[in-house]
């Protein structure tokens, strides 16, 4: 079909995301939904509660809470650093009981909604299954990197060296004899829920990569050099939900000088536990009385934490709960983050060299990725001890290489689409109900929805 007008001269569908309630996750779907709704489009969200008014303000027609689900996620999430953990963990809640809570709730959902299509996050395990049994058409859509396995690519979440795929593949081996008995568990425990529910369901993905669409905010300049790819994944640059002016929270402009070095750091809410050392090492670290050159730092806190917890804040500092984000990393020559997803693609969009301080899970493989591409120096929370954090901040601001890495991608995501090349991708899906084939030889990243032809088997 053509594609010129595709977002304004079709048909108006029904989209139905399901989506955690984590903001990491909400956010790029949300940046799509906003472009479908803008269009015309009819779009529900299946999510959790904490993310409700996030979503209401993006435009979305319909809500459907998933309590149950929202807790089983909540509950991994909290305290999940490392694979095994996360394996172990879920198989803790991924209980039979727990998966039918689960699947009724999204049962619900479609019943009421009726979409043409859905939109599954990858983390979400069950939804492709339900879309399965009611014959639906669904796009996976992911923030993270490439999960799926090739020889050489270290597995992801763990956030190996991909210099060292001998030793890669011996800690795969010796995780997967660990972890199998927790993976088969989850698995038994889904089919077990599945045929509870009714006998005739049949579904062959079990949280696996979607055979009509998989959508990654990101371009191949963030991969690592794959040899394959699945034909149902584009690559489309980052997704990203910009705030409204009137929703900046205020900030203190005037404080800052602009002949000084501004070193932007946030770390996110999720883990701020786990920041508080850090974050007393970077006072002492960065203060204009110690770091060997003079720099001016603003520092986001998160909600829920005491500036007293600090002690005495250098003059050079200004800390703050919350920081209108993408103007301040416009405007820094270092952005210290915790490598969550809509972070260091924000910070990509604007070519800034970045130190990331991690605790783990997809955050440590954002990290390792970033380090590869030498766009930026990873650091595990644990390990950023005053003398590592004074070194990286130092070598990123005294070495361009860094800066000349992270330029290099961001011309790369500006040269995309982003959220209105995968709606673009959703309405295709929503016209044809037909799996989105990329012809061999194709690139992998397509930045314009005007492009899609070119790239069709």
């Amino acid at each position: 079909m053509p594609l010129e007008g595709l977002l304004i001269m079709g048909k108006r569908h029904r989209i139905l995301f399901s989506v955690p309630g984590l903001a990491g996750h909400v956010g790029p779907s949300l940046a799509i939904a906003k472009h479908l709704i803008a269009e015309g489009h009819y779009v529900g969200y299946c999510s959790g509660e904490p993310v409700r008014k996030m979503i209401a303000k993006a435009g979305v027609q319909e809500f459907y809470p998933r309590p149950r689900y929202q807790d089983m996620i909540m509950d991994k999430n909290t305290l999940v650093r490392r694979w095994l953990e996360y394996w172990f963990k879920l198989s803790k809640v991924y209980t039979v009981e727990a998966i039918q809570e689960c699947f009724h709730e999204l049962f619900h959902a479609v019943e009421t909604f009726k979409p043409d299509i859905m939109y599954v996050d990858t983390y979400d395990f069950l939804a492709a299954a339900v879309a399965d049994k009611y014959h639906l058409p669904y796009a996976h859509g992911s923030a993270a990197p490439i999960a799926y396995f090739e020889k050489g690519i270290p597995l992801f979440g763990n956030g190996w060296n991909i210099n060292t795929p001998r030793w890669n593949m011996v800690k795969m081996v010796l995780l997967l004899l660990v972890a199998a008995p927790f993976m088969l568990n989850g698995y038994l425990n889904q089919r077990k829920a599945i045929q509870s529910i009714d006998p005739l369901w049949k579904t062959t993905n079990y949280s696996g990569v979607s055979p009509y669409l998989y959508l990654f905010y990101s371009t191949d300049k963030v991969e690592y050099p794959r040899k394959t790819f699945i034909p149902t994944v584009f690559y489309v640059g980052p997704s990203i939900l910009e705030p409204e002016d009137e929703e900046l929270p205020d900030f203190p402009w005037e404080r800052l000088d602009g002949k000084r070095p501004l070193v932007y750091i946030a770390t996110g809410t999720m883990f701020s536990d786990h920041y508080q050392d850090f974050y007393t090492n970077v006072i002492s670290t960065l203060s204009e009385n110690t770091f060997p050159m003079p720099v001016q730092v603003v520092m986001a806190t998160g909600k829920g934490r005491s500036m007293e917890k600090f002690g005495k804040i250098p003059s050079n500092f200004v800390v703050v709960p919350f920081a209108p984000q993408i103007k301040l990393i416009e405007r820094a020559s270092v952005v210290i983050t915790h490598g969550g997803v809509n972070s260091v693609n924000e910070t990509f969009m604007y070519g800034k060299p970045m130190l990331l301080v991690h605790w783990g899970g997809d955050r440590m493989e954002f990290a390792q990725r970033v380090a590869y591409q030498g766009a930026g120096i990873s650091l595990d929370v644990d390990k950023a001890t005053p003398r590592r954090i004074k070194k990286a901040v130092l070598e990123l601001l005294m070495q361009p290489r860094y800066a000349r890495a992270s330029e290099g991608i961001m011309q790369s995501y500006r040269s995309c689409g982003g959220a209105r090349t995968a709606a673009g991708l959703l309405i295709h899906l929503a016209d044809t109900h037909k799996p989105i084939l990329r012809k061999p030889g194709t690139p992998v990243t397509l930045k314009d929805i005007r492009d899609l032809p070119a790239f069709l088997q």
